[in-house]
């Protein structure tokens, strides 16, 4: 017999028939649960700080925390019980303990997929060959593996192993939920939680037949990475933190379509973390969906960042777009955050900070410079015909705190007592809303939230309305200089008053500035490269915050500092006989401002740098992301100038505007060459193109393609069928007609590789 532990021994007394009633929650709640939908069970050791309870195991143990508590159940599995006295008299005299689940017992068996030893490439070929085999109970075990649990009234037949990594537990049992295991907890996946209605699905009759194969099935999954690219990923990830959980989650999603490989390189990855949790990290694994936004190129782009060099040679070489954005900047771009702003628009930043409950800087930097834009509004110009309306998006996470810039501003226009002037509408529904609300405030500001969901309409293309809006915010950046124009609409039925009427309503120099706020999943979701190239995305000065979600502190109601409100009221002094902010047809007098030699002379070179930098983007597609990054500076230095009432542009106005500018641009090429949507079209392609590759000279029919390829799946039909015509085109693969086996019925018809040319 083997001998109990002291601090057990002294807990074993004669069982209460009268013991009350289990805890919810409690490992004896849960055991009596099981028991009643029929499993049995038995009590195992579970763990506590890492080590198995019984106080024998050593680090070598085969079990540790998963083997039965003998002094109890003393037949281990097949002591196994639903009787519920039996349960509350082990439990009670060891309430800590774990709970096994008898699989012959309870009419049940269990596929073990250990993802360490290759069950993620194992399940995958089984699966391509029979179909799926999943089960509506599954449970993610504490070394981050997975039970699918299924329904079997006889073992007939049943081999006892599948493959590498996958093992059938049919005469033995597995450990479950709430028990706390060496390496991490037992958990059933939430959906598929037996003791929430979920009943375990048959097991297929095909898995009886494969006991006939003479030995387990081998892995050989689809990959779509060579070994030398594999190793390049590993030694990418070994310089990149996997703390942060939303690059955690983006990096799965990168690596997931490798198969076995990925979960390797994730898993391994993952484990540089104190946060790492085996069964979170299953678990997240399990439920990733394909997201052809991301794929394994986004590693190298962080890594790259952080400044990796690719120390390996062959494979995937490093990208090269990115690269030489960086290697191009002649001045070293100031992180945005530490942008202090001069004059009052400083003041404007630090108590917008000071008031929020979440600050977060950057959007105080952006905030407090749309305030000034919308101050200074028709009033003035440079002498290059800049005028201070700007365009600007914040994308942070929800809860970040990203919200509190729309009530500052707002307040400090109500604050200036000009709230019913500049204060704008909070988006637009069409054309003609723009135009209109221009029409009665020539000069205002609009503050969008869940922009990223006015992006998905206006990339919609049954959503005319809202594109109309885009285009007609588009025309009024850039006809800040010039007039803005209704759309043209027939005339045949209005009298002559209403034609006078409608060609009356142009906005002279509108004055719109914009505040967007969104999050990254929305942004990035509805963003293609159409947006980068169609100009709308140039216009914004687009600053994404990496403080995540935060816990509201305490923050005083601070009054607007009456330097701000009297500063307001200085630069606002028009001697016009009309005010330019109520009349839309009139052209306002306002105020030119020049620039010094200096700054000219920065804003020279910036310009061509600007050009340099599209020429060097031409081919990644972002070239336009620079085409007006020369305008905006000088805006932005127009407000700066203003915030000190210099009277003339200087050197320090144009360094802070340029370099402000400068940031952000590269900081969102690197960000939209990362998630841009449309490139899941490419990833595809490549996946496919290995399928068909490995098919050899029997090819692979589009079900075939469908059925193996993620990727492919995710496209919609036609993008499917553009895919495939581009393999002829180019000369990749052909689409052949070859005899069935048996030279009788259909043609099989699939697309073969071509033979590359030995000759080159």
């Amino acid at each position: 017999m083997t001998a109990v532990p002291p601090w057990v021994a002294k807990n074993v007394t004669a069982i209460d028939k009268a013991a009350p009633p289990a805890v919810p929650g409690s490992p004896l709640d849960y055991a009596l649960r099981y028991a009643a939908i029929g499993w049995n069970v038995f009590p195992v050791w579970g763990a506590e700080g890492g080590k198995c309870r019984c106080g024998r195991c050593d680090d070598d143990a085969k079990s540790p925390g998963k083997h039965p508590v003998e002094h109890l159940a003393r037949g281990g599995v097949n002591s196994a019980t639903t009787n519920p006295d039996q349960i509350r008299a082990w439990w009670t005299q060891f309430p800590e303990a774990g709970i096994g689940v008898s699989m012959a017992g309870s009419g049940l068996v269990a596929i073990d997929i250990d993802p360490r030893n290759g069950g993620l490439d194992t399940i995958d070929q089984i699966e391509a060959q029979h179909g799926p085999l999943v089960s509506d109970v599954l449970a993610f075990t504490q070394g981050g593996g997975e039970h699918r649990v299924f329904s079997l009234s006889s073992e007939a037949g049943l081999p006892g192993k599948l493959g590498n990594g996958i093992d059938i537990k049919r005469n033995g049992y597995i450990v479950v939920e709430p028990t706390h295991g060496v390496l991490g907890d037992y958990a059933w996946e939430a959906s598929s939680d037996p003791l929430d209605g979920a009943v375990p699905s048959p097991l297929p009759d095909w898995m009886r037949g494969l006991s006939q194969a003479r030995e387990p099935i081998a892995a050989e999954p689809v990959r779509f990475a060579t070994r030398e690219q594999i190793e390049e990923l590993r030694s990418a990830l070994s310089v990149l933190d996997s703390d942060d959980r939303d690059t955690w989650v983006r990096f799965l999603h990168a690596l997931k379509p490798l198969g076995q490989d990925g979960w390797d390189l994730w898993d391994e990855w993952s484990r540089k973390s104190a946060k790492y949790d085996p069964v979170d990290s299953m678990r997240k694994w399990h439920s990733a969906k394909p997201a052809g936004a991301i794929n394994y190129e986004t590693i190298f782009f962080a890594a790259q960042a952080a400044g990796w060099v690719n120390p390996l040679a062959g494979g995937l070489p490093a990208p090269q777009p990115v690269a030489s954005v960086r290697m191009a900047k002649p001045v070293t771009p100031v992180p945005a955050a530490q942008t202090q702003l001069p004059g009052v628009l400083g003041a404007v930043q630090d108590w917008i900070n000071a008031t929020s409950r979440k600050p977060q800087p950057l959007f105080a930097t952006q905030a407090a410079l749309a305030f000034g834009a919308t101050i200074l509004g028709r009033r003035y110009v440079t002498t290059r015909r800049n005028w201070p309306s700007l365009f600007f998006l914040n994308i942070g996470k929800s809860a970040s705190g990203k919200e509190h810039a729309k009530w500052a501003i707002e307040q400090l226009i109500d604050a200036c007592e000009l709230g019913t002037r500049l204060v704008g509408p909070d988006g637009y529904t069409s054309d003609s809303g723009v135009l209109s609300a221009l029409y009665s405030r020539p000069s205002h500001v609009t503050i969008i939230d869940e922009f990223g969901k006015v992006l998905e309409g206006a990339a919609s293309r049954q959503n005319a309305r809202v594109q109309g809006a885009f285009k007609t915010m588009m025309e009024a950046f850039g006809r800040a200089d010039g007039v803005l124009r209704p759309l043209g609409y027939s005339t045949a039925l209005m009298t002559q008053r209403d034609i006078e009427a409608l060609e009356a309503r142009v906005v002279r120099n509108p004055a719109l500035t914009l505040l967007g706020m969104t999050t990254p999943e929305t942004f990035y979701s509805a963003i293609t490269s159409t947006a980068v190239r169609d100009g709308f995305l140039n216009r914004l000065l687009i600053v994404e915050s990496d403080i995540g979600r935060q816990v509201g502190q305490n923050a005083p109601r601070l009054n607007v500092p009456v330097e701000i409100t009297e500063w307001a009221a200085r630069v606002r002094e028009y001697d016009g006989l009309d005010d330019p902010d109520l009349n839309a047809g009139m052209t306002p007098s306002a105020r030119v401002i020049d620039f010094d030699a200096q700054a000219s002379a920065l804003f020279g070179a910036f310009d061509a740098e600007c050009i340099r930098r599209m020429d060097e983007l031409d081919e990644t597609g972002m070239a336009e992301m620079f085409g007006r990054s020369n305008e905006i500076a000088m805006r932005i230095a127009l407000v700066l100038c203003m915030s000190e009432e210099a009277g003339v542009i200087r050197a320090s106005h144009a360094r802070v505007a340029i370099d402000y500018v400068r940031s952000n641009a590269l900081r969102t090429i690197e960000r939209l060459q990362v998630h841009l949507a449309d490139s899941q079209v490419e990833a595809a392609r490549n996946q496919v193109l290995e399928i068909i590759r490995q098919s050899g000279e029997r090819g692979s029919t589009e079900r075939e393609i469908h059925k193996r390829s993620r990727k492919f799946r995710a496209l919609d039909h036609g993008s499917q069928q553009g895919l495939l015509k581009s393999f002829g085109m180019i000369g990749d693969a052909e689409r052949v007609e070859m005899a069935g086996q048996s030279g009788r019925g259909r043609k099989r018809v699939a697309w073969v590789a071509v033979a590359e040319d030995e000759n080159g």
